[in-house]
Order: structure tokens, then C-alpha cells, then sequence
């Protein structure tokens, strides 16, 4: 009986959200079923140390762990071209809809980054000609990283699959190198807003994999990708949402130190803010008044918040009655508003479909947390005050507009209406009517097909090396 060699297959990971979001939940279960599957880390010890990720070490063997060396020095060096490639990119979509305002919105997060002057020179370098002779001198220049070369050489894989930002270590090292060494490329996007804020500077995927239509139509939009090479499988960290927690309420409020008996609120803090306990406490006045009668409130800070900042008071010190912090939580936010990490605080997503599934309604910066509402049924209110600082103009990034245009979603920018606006929300708990037409709409963002997203991964793998399915 002759042997079928089982294919080989890279998944390059750079980032430590990616450890989260694709390793920790299984998702490249059934591609190893079928296939030999290799793990890739570029190994930078100054910001990611993956050989003593816990989650890395309980959930890959060792033998099928590779890594690399890529220094971020040339990361800096990409990220020069990257940023180019991004307004010659937003200077041709400026006649369609939305088009100007996202521009200016992203021209100003990229003059806080980088400079007026730098941004001037981006958009110089962008244009015809000039970025022609730009874009050939980088990539003469840098080429593919020798790490990257070596490991291709030795390991002679099949495929590879690289879950991204759409910027990092990997993007524009397997883009030069995948077409050389002739093996087909499928890049994973990791969250809704990389296809219209990033861009691609050497090359494109096979299959561009994201969640779903909005995506897909900035993917075309932004990337240049055509409708045939890009997938919508809908997010691999928002897999656990299609399972209900095996608690009931009961159960459930008790894990979170609420009573079940009340109407539950999440109120998810701003990253970048000295505004949470500002509007807490304006929830908490709005309960004792009965503006939110019988209502209780978890406050869930933000996974990226720093140290307290202007009048913010610290959560612990104040007296509630009505609000509660998520007590998964209250560990990171007693650490970091006293000496921040500079990390991401990586949550169990099965804590958030305990959360999201106890909840009755959702008041939340613009983050992902407004598309899990959706997808959970939830009222929903997009919360972001204008008066934020450093930050006016974020309302017109196109995904989020997108978001706040929907009929059946909620939105406040000013503190003087955001009591009003709750109440709102709150007159919305228990409609089934809009719990369904809020899932519906959750399919723009996030595909909602039966089959799971390794189940789509590991077809579309088998359809990219000619297999027979």
C-alpha cells in the first residue's frame, strides 16, 4: 500500500494576540488532522517571548515549534514603505463614500505618530512614479530576512498561513518570498479594521481570510484584492460565541458577584482615558434616581488602559452600590494603574461568553466589544466622547462609521446626553425583536456560517494544495 506524504504547512505567528485569538482556542485543530502543521515565532526577546508562553507550551508540541530571528529594526525599516503604501492607498479611494473623512482620521492618528512632516514626505513618496522608484529600492534593498530563507529552504512546506495585522515581522518578507519558492500564501486578518487602516507594501495572499462583508468590500477597497481571493469565515476568537456557557443566570451572576434578579449592564472602559470612573459614577447617580431602575452595572476595563490619568480616581477607592467591577479583571486594573506593563491584557475569551451571555445590554467604547454585542443579541451603545483627548476625529474611521449608521444600534458622544442614552438602551432590554434584528446585522461584520472556522481553514488549505476534498 504506497504512503500519501501529508502535506506540510507553516503558520507563522508574530505577535502575541495571535497566541490568543488562533492558538489558544483550537483553531488549527482540524488542519492537523489532516496535515503535518509547523509553528513559526519570530522569538524578539525585548517584546515577545513566545519560547515561555504558557499558552504556546501547553497547546503546541515541541517538535513542532520553529522560530526565528527578525530584529525590529527592519520592521522599522518596512514601516517606512508601509506607511507610503497607506495614503497612496487612501488618496485613491478619497471620492468614495465615507473616503474623506476616513483620510482625515487616519492622517491625523499618523501625524500623532509620526509626525507632520513625516506624513507630508508619506504622501509625497505616494505618488506616480516617485513611489515606483521608492518601492523598487526597498524591496532591492531589504529582500527576504535570511531566517525566513532558511526556513523555507529546510522545511520545504506546502503552504503557508500567517494570522496577522496586515503589518509585523512576517507581511512583507513571505509576500517576497512566497511567489519565489512557489507556495501558495493564505493570510488571516486578525480584527475588523485592519483591511481599511493598513495596506499591503510587496505583495498580496492567494486567500485573504477576514470576518465578514464590511472586510471583504475594504479589503477590495483599500488592498487592491480582488473578490475572488479574499474569504470571509467570520473570527476565530469569536468561535466560542456560537456555544452558550453551560451555566444558567443563576450561576453565571454569581461568578461575576451580581444578582441575577437585576437588568445587567457592561460598561467596557476607553483605552486611552481619565473618563471611566467620570461616567461610572454618573451610571451609579442614574440607578439611585431610578433613571436605570433595578439595574446593576460590571465595569470591565480596558484591556490596553494605563495609569490614572487627570481627575480619573481610582475604581477601589470610591464607595458603589450599583457597580461592580468584573472580578476576572480587578488584578490588572489594581497593577497597571500603578506601574502599566506596555501589554495587552489577554482575557479568556470563554470568560467573555460568560459576560457577554449574562449581560443585558452593552455600553462600550469603539472597540470589537460593539460587534460582540451584536453577535450576542445585545443592546448596544457606541460610547465615545467627542471631548476625548487626542482623539476627535476617530468617529470617522470607516468601520466604525459603519457601525454608528446602523438603525438598531445606539450611539453618544456627549457626556451631557450620555444618561439619556443609556435609558435608551436600557428601554431596549428584553425586545426580542431588536435582539434579532441585532444578530442579523452582526453577519455584515462577522460571517455566521455553520461550519467552524478551522473547518473552512483546513478546505480552503486542501483546495490551495490540489488536494482532492
Amino acid at each position: 500500500m504506497i504512503e500519501i506524504r501529508r502535506k506540510k504547512i507553516l503558520v507563522l505567528i508574530d505577535d502575541d494576540v495571535m497566541v490568543r485569538h488562533f492558538i489558544a482556542n483550537n483553531t488549527f485543530e482540524e488542519l492537523e488532522s489532516t496535515n503535518e502543521v509547523l509553528y513559526v515565532f519570530n522569538q524578539d526577546g525585548e517584546r515577545y517571548d513566545f519560547k515561555s508562553n504558557k499558552i504556546v507550551q501547553n497547546k503546541i508540541k515541541k517538535n513542532n515549534i520553529r522560530y526565528t530571528n527578525i530584529p525590529r529594526k527592519r520592521t522599522g525599516h518596512w514601516f517606512l514603505l508601509y506607511i507610503i503604501h497607506i495614503f497612496r492607498q487612501l488618496r485613491i479611494n478619497l471620492k468614495t463614500k465615507n473616503g474623506l473623512g476616513h483620510f482625515k482620521v487616519v492622517q491625523d492618528f499618523q501625524t500623532k505618530a509620526i509626525g507632520k512632516r513625516n506624513v507630508r514626505l508619506a504622501k509625497i513618496a505616494g505618488l506616480p512614479i516617485i513611489y515606483q522608484i521608492i518601492n523598487f529600492i526597498f524591496r532591492l534593498k531589504l529582500g527576504i530576512h535570511q531566517d525566513v530563507i532558511d526556513l523555507l529552504d529546510k522545511e520545504k512546506p506546502d503552504l503557508l498561513i500567517h494570522p496577522s495585522f496586515l503589518k509585523g515581522y512576517y507581511v512583507n518578507e513571505i509576500f517576497a518570498a512566497a511567489p519565489k519558492y512557489k507556495i501558495p500564501l493564505i493570510i488571516l486578518v486578525n480584527s475588523w479594521d485592519n483591511c481599511c487602516c493598513k495596506a499591503f507594501c510587496t505583495g498580496t495572499p492567494d486567500k485573504l481570510v477576514v470576518w465578514g462583508e464590511q472586510a471583504k468590500i475594504h479589503a477590495k477597497q483599500f488592498l487592491n484584492m480582488t473578490d475572488d481571493k479574499v474569504e470571509c469565515f467570520g473570527a476565530a476568537q469569536f468561535e466560542i460565541y456560537k456555544t452558550p456557557p453551560k451555566e444558567n443566570r443563576e450561576e453565571l451572576a454569581r461568578f461575576f458577584n451580581v444578582d441575577p434578579k437585576k437588568k445587567i449592564l457592561l460598561f467596557a472602559g476607553i483605552s486611552n482615558s481619565d473618563n471611566d470612573t467620570l461616567f461610572l459614577r454618573l451610571l451609579e447617580k442614574g440607578i439611585h434616581e431610578s433613571i436605570l431602575p433595578d439595574c446593576h452595572v460590571i465595569y470591565r476595563p480596558h484591556p490596553w488602559r494605563d495609569i490614572l490619568k487627570g481627575n480619573e480616581e481610582d475604581f477601589f477607592s470610591l464607595k458603589w452600590n450599583h457597580v461592580s467591577m468584573d472580578p476576572t479583571m480587578a488584578d490588572f486594573y489594581r497593577t497597571v494603574i500603578k506601574k502599566p506593563t506596555g501589554k495587552m491584557f489577554l482575557a479568556d475569551y470563554s470568560i467573555s461568553n460568560k459576560l457577554m451571555t449574562l449581560v443585558d445590554g452593552v455600553i462600550s467604547p469603539l472597540s470589537t466589544m460593539l460587534v460582540e454585542s451584536l453577535i450576542k443579541g445585545k443592546p448596544v451603545l457606541a460610547f465615545f466622547p467627542k471631548s476625548l483627548p487626542d482623539q476627535p476625529l476617530r468617529l470617522q474611521f470607516i468601520h466604525y462609521k459603519e457601525f454608528i449608521e446602523l438603525e438598531e444600534t445606539n450611539s453618544c458622544f456627549d457626556e451631557k446626553d450620555f444618561i439619556s442614552s443609556c435609558k435608551k438602551l436600557f428601554d431596549q432590554i428584553g425586545n426580542k425583536e431588536i435582539a434579532n434584528k441585532l444578530r442579523k446585522k452582526s453577519e455584515f461584520f462577522v460571517s455566521n456560517r455553520k461550519e467552524s472556522y478551522g473547518y473552512q481553514l483546513e478546505q480552503l488549505s486542501k483546495k490551495l494544495m490540489s488536494i482532492e476534498t
